[in-house]
C-alpha cells in the first residue's frame, strides 16, 4: 500500500501552515453529502506573540469547503465571526447538539470558557442521521460499516468511539444528501460476525435508530427549536 501526500494540491496546507491545529473532522457542515474540513488552533507557548509573521498564540478556526473536485476552500470569514474570533483552542467534539439536521461544534478552549457553534442554516439540504444499537453486547455497535446510497451519492461511514483530539463526538452518524429527497438503501455491516442488513426506500431529514436484527425501531423528525430558545 502506498500513499501520496496531497495537500497542497487540495489547497489545504498552504493556508494551514501558520497555524498549529488540534481538533479536527471531515464535517458536512452544509449538508452537500461531501466532506468538509474543520481546524481548531492554537499555539503551544504565549511567547510567539512576541514573534511577527505568525498566527500567535490565539488563533482562530479554519473551515474548508470540500470544492467536490479535489480541493477544499478556506471559507471560516464568511461564515459569521464566531469562526474568526482567536482563541487558544484544543478539543473539538462534532455532532447536532440541537437536533435540527446539521452538525454543531463544541470547542474546548485553554483560559477561557467552552465555545459551542450552533450551524444555521446548514439543514436547507437534506439529510439522514443514524444510531446505530447491537443486539450482542456492543450496544453502541462500534465498528458498524453504514453506507448509504441517494441516487448517484454513495458515502460510508463507521461507528467509532473518541474522536479528535481529547473529544468524543456523537456516534450518531450523519449523512448530507444535498437535493436529493430519498435514501435508496441503508447497508449496515455489523461489527458482530460482519452480517449486512439493508434497508430500502427511506424518507430524507430524520432521526433514526437501527437495531441489529431488527431495522428501524424509531424514527424522530427534527427539531422545531433552537438551543438556548424554546
Amino acid at each position: 500500500m502506498f500513499f501520496a501526500d496531497v495537500s497542497f494540491a487540495a489547497k489545504v496546507a498552504q493556508v494551514s501552515i501558520p497555524y498549529v491545529g488540534w481538533g479536527t473532522d471531515f464535517i458536512d457542515f452544509d449538508n452537500d453529502g461531501w466532506g468538509d474540513l474543520m481546524e481548531v488552533n492554537g499555539h503551544v507557548y504565549p511567547q510567539v506573540e512576541n514573534l511577527s509573521g505568525g498566527a500567535g498564540y490565539a488563533q482562530r478556526i479554519l473551515l474548508f469547503h470540500n470544492e467536490q473536485n479535489g480541493t477544499f476552500s478556506e471559507v471560516a470569514a464568511g461564515c459569521g465571526d464566531a469562526l474568526l474570533t482567536r482563541r487558544v483552542s484544543r478539543g473539538a467534539a462534532f455532532g447536532d447538539i440541537d437536533n435540527d439536521g446539521d452538525i454543531d461544534v463544541v470547542i474546548n478552549n485553554l483560559d477561557g470558557t467552552p465555545t459551542v457553534l450552533r450551524n444555521d442554516g446548514g439543514n436547507k439540504n437534506n439529510w439522514i442521521n443514524i444510531k446505530t444499537v447491537g443486539s450482542k453486547k456492543n450496544r453502541d455497535a462500534l465498528g458498524a460499516q453504514v453506507r448509504v446510497v441517494a441516487q448517484d451519492l454513495v458515502q460510508i461511514k463507521e461507528v467509532y468511539s473518541g474522536g479528535s483530539y481529547i473529544s468524543q463526538s456523537d456516534t450518531r452518524l450523519h449523512f448530507g444528501l444535498g437535493k436529493k429527497t430519498q435514501v435508496d438503501a441503508i447497508e449496515i455491516r455489523w461489527p458482530s460476525g460482519g452480517k449486512t442488513e439493508v434497508i430500502r426506500d427511506v424518507p430524507v431529514n430524520q432521526f433514526l435508530v437501527i437495531q441489529e436484527g431488527k431495522g428501524i425501531i424509531r424514527k424522530t423528525l427534527p427539531s422545531k427549536t433552537q438551543l438556548g430558545k424554546v
